[in-house]
């Protein structure tokens, strides 16, 4: 081969390992966000477990005064035909 061809071979392997280095670099910056989103993600998970709590114990309630109030008013109809 020429030494044109190898000046230019070697210009474009320098390139892309200018261009990898840039890519190693993102990465690294990436996975620090990544672990610090991780981190927030695990502690809001951690308080809104007494909150799904709480909102399971207001729908069971919901659900107990629904029945109560249909067995009242079947109560109140059969009471009033008989």
């Amino acid at each position: 081969m020429d030494d044109k061809r190898l000046e230019r071979i070697e210009s474009k392997l320098d390139a892309t390992n200018s261009h990898l280095s840039s890519i190693d670099v993102t990465l690294a910056s990436q996975h620090e966000s990544l672990k610090y989103h991780i981190k927030r993600t695990e502690l809001l998970e951690a308080e809104l477990k007494p909150i799904k709590k709480h909102v399971d114990m207001v729908a069971g309630a919901f659900k107990l005064i629904g029945l109560t109030a249909a067995l009242g008013a079947a109560y109140a109809f059969l009471k009033s035909v008989i």
